[in-house]
């Protein structure tokens, strides 16, 4: 088999989106004030901006009611809250001649556009609409949100997959010295929230494959996914996982950082909460990331588990260039099609690839892959 790996195109089907429509009045705010509102940023400890204040029919979009324990250790000001969660989900659906395009105001929808959004009097209607897709979650970064997923998400689900993107707003949670703590334990809150909305709708959950289900994400997105997955943060027990989580894939993951010159570790000393991880996890990391240090990286995935496949982007700085952004996502694409589809071809891809063609330079670490669970 060859070691050089072929890239996916974008797939076979249409893709329709839940509703995501912005307010006339919010649409011509600019760049940097939809920014704030994507963030999360507080106008006030009273006010914090977020994206639920900006929609057109609230009622059409994927709004989820977080309901947070009054656990003020771990939540911070939302404990005890009641908080909006905003999403939207793509799907594989049937070609339109007049498909409902839609560009977000921001950035020029340098991000993608949404092909076929959802309008007031419509329902999501599947290209197989007996069949049940995998569902992928995709967990945005530190200082990030959900519409640079956007093209992303239509790629997967073009490919077959339901994608759900969170906004997570985490900036509406910081604390005095503007920690990420209590947004790293409400994260998995959240997302454990917005999958349970998911499955337990009536237009979204029968078309769900309920045992395959993937997450996917960058920075503190992958410390999202690690811990959903079962790593135990900072080695508190009420940590949140979910075990209907079976993939993983995070891409300059956040496990740990240097102050005042001491390994600090997210979870737990030497990550050692990782052990808890047993299903396979698909790990990037670029060779010159100042910000989230291949030396933390790659010792957490020998605590994992289960199966491990770990790739190198060569030269890539935390936010890779754009030819390794693709390069992130044909690997994600093809160990998803190995664990959510179970496809053979893909399982040997996966097995035997050392670099994919095309993008930038990367590299399979085969040193580090384990394709079975390892045995504690």
């Amino acid at each position: 088999m060859s070691t050089m790996l072929q890239p996916h195109t974008t797939g076979p089907y249409a893709v329709g989106s839940t509703n995501l429509q912005v307010s006339p009045k919010f649409t011509n705010i600019g760049d940097e004030a939809m920014h704030h509102y994507l963030l999360g940023t507080s106008v006030s400890a009273q006010h914090p901006h977020y994206i639920a204040d900006l929609l057109q029919f609230p009622e059409l979009a994927w709004v989820t009611h977080v309901e947070v324990p009054q656990q003020t250790a771990l939540y911070g000001t939302a404990s005890g809250k009641s908080l909006p969660v905003v999403s939207f989900l793509t799907y594989p659906t049937i070609k339109k001649q007049f498909p409902n395009s839609y560009a977000f105001p921001y950035h020029d929808s340098a991000y993608g556009l949404f092909e076929h959004m959802l309008g007031t009097d419509e329902s999501p209607h599947f290209a197989e609409q007996s069949r049940r897709y995998p569902l992928i979650i995709l967990a945005h970064g530190a200082a990030a949100h959900g519409i640079y997923e956007v093209e992303h998400a239509h790629k997967l689900a073009s490919h077959g997959y339901i994608v759900a993107v969170l906004f997570y707003g985490d900036e509406r949670y910081v604390n005095a010295d503007n920690s990420y703590a209590y947004a790293g334990f409400l994260r998995p809150l959240i997302t454990q929230a917005v999958l349970d909305s998911i499955l337990q709708s009536d237009t979204f959950g029968p078309h769900v494959d309920s045992d395959n289900i993937g997450i996917s994400g960058h920075s503190f997105g992958g410390f999202t996914s690690l811990a959903l997955a079962g790593g135990k943060i900072q080695d508190q027990a009420d940590s949140v996982s979910d075990p209907r989580f079976t993939a993983a894939v995070i891409a300059a993951p956040y496990v740990g950082h240097y102050e005042q010159g001491k390994e600090v570790f997210a979870f737990g000393d030497n990550n050692m909460g990782l052990r808890s991880v047993s299903i396979p996890v698909l790990t990037l990391f670029g060779t010159k990331d100042e910000s989230t240090l291949a030396s933390f990286i790659l010792p957490a995935t020998e605590q994992l588990s289960g199966p491990t496949y770990v790739v190198e982007l060569v030269d890539q700085a935390h936010i890779f260039e754009p030819s390794s952004w693709q390069d992130k996502e044909n690997w994600e694409m093809l160990f998803f099609n190995a664990y959510l589809k179970h496809d053979k071809q893909a399982q040997e891809g996966l097995k035997h690839g050392l670099s994919m063609h095309g993008g930038n330079e990367d590299l399979q670490r085969l040193e580090f892959q384990r394709a079975q669970c390892r045995v504690r």
